[in-house]
């Protein structure tokens, strides 16, 4: 009898401790779920490049239809959004501004330039444990500018770009608060200045380290 009490004891003290690692391991799930999702802000910095063509003004009258096809830029930004999560499916919207450098082309007097960018877009990602691999697709606008402005004197010398965005990334939990990231994003954009008859078109891509905060 005193055995088979023994034996009780055990049971019921294994079932307790067993119980024990499964709410635990539970727990665990839904931290490294927390670790994905909510609010986050970060900044990010990498390269640019585009090509395409653009009709401009020129500083001696009208406008010229020419290539567009820069040396490569840098590109720095700063992001925030928001992340949802259903099972191991991390879903969400962000927005970003990056600010573009060196990404000009000469042609005699004229430089041709994408100063600033802006993308609005949905991720869609699957979480593997501290992992998760995400694609992007939404909306940006650019600002492309020909300078020097001020020889133009009335005439307008730049133009807002826009069109549709599309990304794949990966990101990785340093810690409950900190996520690490890489990117790659392009952009179909188009527009046109006041005087051109013809549309600037450009594609333009960017590839870029990230480093976020998750609140």
């Amino acid at each position: 009898m005193k055995d088979f009490s023994g034996f009780l004891v055990a049971l019921a003290l294994s079932g307790i401790a067993s119980q024990s690692l499964a709410q635990d391991y539970k727990a665990q799930l839904r931290n490294s779920d927390r670790s994905f999702a909510g609010a986050y802000v970060g900044l990010g910095l990498g390269v640019a490049s585009a090509d395409g063509t653009t009709d401009y003004p020129v500083l001696s009258g009208g406008t010229r239809y020419a290539p567009y096809d820069p040396s490569d830029g840098n590109a720095l930004s700063g992001f925030a959004g928001y992340n949802f999560l259903r099972g191991n499916v991390v879903y969400g919207a962000e927005i970003r501004v990056v600010n573009l450098t060196q990404l000009s082309q000469s042609d005699a007097s004229e430089d041709r330039e994408v100063m600033d960018l802006a993308d609005i877009r949905g991720r869609l990602g699957h979480r593997f444990e501290n992992w998760m691999v995400y694609g992007a697709l939404g909306w940006s606008w650019a600002k492309f500018r020909v300078h020097p402005g001020s020889g133009f004197g009335e005439r307008r010398n730049q133009t807002t770009l826009q069109g549709y965005n599309l990304a794949l990334g990966v990101e990785r939990i340093l810690s409950d608060r900190w996520l690490l990231g890489g990117e790659i994003a392009y952009r179909d954009l188009n527009g046109r200045f006041d005087e051109a008859s013809r549309d600037t078109d450009m594609n333009l891509s960017t590839i870029s380290f990230r480093l976020s905060y998750k609140f």
